[in-house]
C-alpha cells in the first residue's frame, strides 16, 4: 500500500502523467475467459464418437459401452455454485480451487489459482474401467505441457494439491483449519486412481492443472492410458488415449445458472434454511420400493417413529411397484436394495422420470451383500434410464459438499457413516459422495451404496441393530426431505 501511494504521489508531481496515475490507481477491469469445446477436423483415432453436449460446454466421448464427459469449470461456477460458502472469506477462503473473493493487491483483481475440469465416466456395459488423473496432461498452443495435480502427497508421481497447500500454509491455528478444510474438499471432489469402475457405475470428479497464461488461445486435454480392461491377475491390460480440444472465449457471468444437469443446479438464495433447533415441517408422502416383503408400515417403522419425535413432518408410507398412479400420490420415492434381487424395468424408469419432472424426489440406496453387487448395477442402470426418460433437461452428477442437502436443517461437513458391521461385506468400497439426479434447476434425487437403509428402515437382524444410534443418519434424511419439499415449491411457483 505504501509503495503504491508513493508511486502515485511521484506520478502526480510529473507533468503529463495523468493517464499513468489513472492506470496505477484504477487498473483496467480484467476480462474473464472460459474454455468451450472445439471439435477439430481431424480427431485422434479411437473407438468412440465425439460430440458437444446439450449444454454447449461439455465434450462427450461416446464409445457406446462407456462414455467420458469433460467440462471446463470457470471460477464463477466454482465460487458461485459449487463452493459458495467456502469462497467468501478473503485470504481464508477454503475453496481449494480458486482464490475465492480475495483480490491480489499487486494485480488489482482475483487471479486464477488453477485450471479445473470436471470429468464424468459412465460405464454402461463395458469391462472394468479406470482413470488415472496423473496421466492427464494439458497442452496449450503456446507450447506448455501441464501435468495434472495428484490429490495427495503420498505416492504422487506429479506435484500434489496437498503439497501445494502445505507450502502455502502458515503456522497459526486458523491456517491449520483452512488447510484441513481445503484438503477435505479436495478429497471429496478430485479424481484419483481408485478401484475399477464396474458395469453400471458412474464416477465423476475434478481434474486440476496449473493456471493458464493470458496468451493461450487453444488447449488440448489428453487422458493417456485410459484403462479399458483388466487381466486375470486384476492388472490393467487394455488402454486407450483420449483427447479433448477447447478454445478460449470471453466469459460473461450469467444472472442465474441454466442448462441441464449442470452440477449444483439450484437457486440457493431462494431456499430458506432452518435453524438446527427448529423442527422441519411439511407433508411427506413416501412410496417405498424394496425387496423386503414386510408391509410398508413395518419396514419404515424406525423412520416414522423418528420423524414423529424430531420433526413436524406429516408422514404417510406405502409400498409401490412404481406404477404412475401410485407415484402420483407420493412426493418421496425410496428405492432400497436389500438381500433379494431387485428388478426394475424401463417402464418403471419412465414412471419415475415423470415423478421427478413433477416435483418428486428419489432416494436410491443399496446395502451390498456381495462385491460387486448385482443390485448396485440394477440401481445404477435404473437411475440412468430415469435420466434418459426425463429428457435433455436431466442429468447425473456428483452432489457437491456444500449443497443445501447438507445444511437445510442439521449441518453436515461430510456424509454420515453407517456401522460397517451391519453391512457384512469385506473389501466394500463405499462411495465418498452422493451421485445426484438433476432435473432442470433442481436436485431431484441421488443414489448411494452406503447402506443407509439399515439406519432408515427395519433392515438387518435385530441383534445387530439393537442399541445402535442412527440419529445422525436419520437427521440427514430429514435434511434431504426438507430440501425436496422446499425446492419442489420453488419449481412449482416459477
Amino acid at each position: 500500500m505504501r509503495r503504491t501511494l508513493f508511486l502515485a504521489l511521484v506520478l502526480l508531481a510529473l507533468p503529463g502523467c495523468d493517464s499513468v496515475y489513472h492506470y496505477v490507481m484504477f487498473p483496467p477491469q480484467r476480462e474473464e475467459h472460459t474454455l468451450i469445446p472445439r471439435l477439430p477436423a481431424v480427431l485422434p483415432a479411437g473407438k468412440g464418437t465425439y460430440r458437444i453436449g446439450d449444454d454447449k460446454q461439455t465434450i462427450v466421448y461416446d464409445a457406446k459401452d462407456f462414455k467420458v464427459e469433460i467440462k471446463y469449470m470457470t471460477d464463477y461456477q466454482l465460487n458461485t455454485f459449487e463452493f459458495p460458502e467456502q469462497s467468501r472469506s478473503g485470504q481464508y477462503s477454503t475453496n481449494p480451487f480458486t482464490y475465492g473473493d480475495w483480490v491480489d493487491p499487486e494485480l488489482g483483481y482475483i487471479p486464477n489459482r488453477f485450471t479445473v475440469f470436471k470429468v464424468s465416466i459412465y460405464n454402461y456395459a463395458g469391462g472394468k474401467l479406470n482413470f488415472d488423473p496423473e496421466n492427464a496432461t494439458l497442452f496449450t498452443d503456446r507450447g506448455d505441457q501441464l501435468p495434472a495435480f495428484a490429490r495427495e502427497e503420498k505416492g504422487a508421481r506429479n506435484y500434489s494439491l496437498e503439497a501445494y497447500f502445505k507450502r502455502r500454509k502458515g503456522t497459526s491455528g486458523i491456517d491449520d483449519d483452512v488447510f484441513e478444510s481445503r484438503m477435505g474438499i479436495v478429497r471429496r471432489n478430485v479424481h484419483y486412481l481408485g478401484k475399477p469402475i464396474f458395469r453400471g457405475d458412474v464416477r465423476d470428479g475434478l481434474v486440476v492443472f496449473d493456471p493458464l497464461v493470458e496468451e493461450v488461445e487453444q488447449v488440448k486435454v489428453t487422458m493417456k492410458d485410459f484403462i479399458l480392461g483388466y487381466d486375470e491377475n486384476n492388472q490393467a491390460s487394455e488402454f486407450e488415449d483420449i483427447a479433448f480440444y477447447f478454445t478460449k472465449r470471453k466469459f460473461e457471468s450469467p444472472a442465474a445458472a441454466k442448462g441441464a444437469g449442470a452440477d449444483t443446479l439450484v437457486r440457493r438464495s431462494r431456499l430458506v434454511k432452518l435453524d438446527p433447533s427448529a423442527r422441519p415441517a411439511g407433508e411427506v408422502k413416501i412410496a417405498v420400493k424394496t425387496t423386503n416383503v414386510s408391509a410398508a408400515e413395518a419396514v419404515m417403522a424406525p423412520l416414522t417413529k423418528y420423524f414423529s419425535a424430531q420433526t413436524d413432518f406429516k408422514v404417510t408410507v406405502a409400498k409401490t411397484d412404481l406404477l404412475p398412479a401410485e407415484l402420483a400420490r407420493a412426493n418421496i420415492l425410496l428405492v432400497f436394495a436389500e438381500e433379494g434381487q431387485l428388478k426394475l424395468s424401463r417402464e418403471q424408469a419412465a414412471a419415475a422420470a415423470e415423478f421427478v419432472k413433477n416435483g418428486g424426489f428419489i432416494v436410491a440406496d443399496e446395502r451390498s451383500m456381495t462385491v460387486p453387487s448385482e443390485n448396485w448395477t440394477e440401481l445404477s442402470n435404473f437411475l440412468s434410464e430415469v435420466v434418459e426418460a426425463a429428457g435433455s433437461n436431466a442429468g447425473l452428477g456428483r452432489v457437491p459438499s456444500d449443497h443445501p442437502v447438507f445444511s437445510m436443517w442439521k449441518r453436515f461437513e461430510k456424509l454420515p457413516a453407517v456401522d460397517a458391521t451391519l453391512l457384512n461385506v469385506e473389501a466394500r468400497e463405499e462411495m465418498e459422495y452422493l451421485n445426484g439426479l438433476y432435473v432442470g434447476n433442481r436436485l431431484a434425487g441421488f443414489i448411494s451404496n452406503r447402506g443407509y437403509s439399515v439406519a432408515w428402515g427395519e433392515f438387518g437382524t435385530f441383534e445387530a441393530r439393537d442399541g445402535v444410534d442412527f440419529t445422525n443418519q436419520r437427521d440427514f434424511l430429514a435434511n434431504v426431505i426438507y430440501y425436496a419439499i422446499e425446492s419442489a415449491k420453488i419449481e412449482k411457483n416459477k
